[in-house]
């Protein structure tokens, strides 16, 4: 039995595939590339806005409920409130990691795989977890070090949706890949 040899649209669909894969895969290296400056950055930035506000004053952001002049607190409550600030942004490094951990898988070429659904899931409850902990720590460090006369209790919500959303999308993605694999032990 004769094939009758790909005709020019075949040709084109392959050839254009295989150009989108190859673009998925370079966006991927530059994103991962970009996440892994952002996960080395974020800490090095944070440590270093509280030792200048500590050392020399002025007011850093560290969460609510409203920025704080290290040089104006005993030196418990500024490495107390210093300590929170760091706890935050690291669980904020969580999702970050499993981010690039997924950018890592599709630009070795592993897209529609169960890992890669996996690693955007973890994404999504990693994001959910960080923006429940930051909602914690910052009322229990001021709390802890109510030095500043305040407290305040804030819930941001604003993640909660980009964390579901993530979530889902990895739930669609894993059965997405369980389909490719079905289909390819199909003959």
């Amino acid at each position: 039995m004769e094939y009758a040899p790909e005709t020019a649209m075949e040709q084109q669909m392959a050839r254009s595939t295989t150009e989108r894969i190859g673009a998925i895969r370079t966006w991927s290296r530059r994103f991962g590339v970009g996440l892994l400056l952002v996960i080395i950055a974020l800490p090095v930035g944070t440590l270093a806005a509280l030792l200048a506000s500590r050392l020399f004053g002025g007011d850093v952001y560290i969460g609510p409920p409203d920025p704080v002049d290290l040089s104006t607190v005993s030196l418990g409550s500024a490495v107390l409130i210093g300590t929170g600030a760091l706890l935050s942004v690291g669980l904020y490094l969580v999702p970050l990691y499993f981010l690039r951990q997924l950018f890592g898988l599709w630009a070795a070429g592993q897209i529609l795989t169960r890992g890669a659904a996996s690693a955007i899931r973890r994404a999504g409850i990693a994001l959910l977890v960080a923006t429940a902990g930051s909602s914690v720590i910052g009322p229990l460090t001021d709390l802890m070090a109510n030095e500043l006369g305040r407290f305040s209790i804030s819930i941001d919500l604003a993640n909660l949706l980009p964390a579901g959303v993530i979530y889902v999308v990895g739930l669609v993605l894993d059965e997405a890949a369980r389909v490719a694999e079905d289909a390819k032990l199909t003959i």
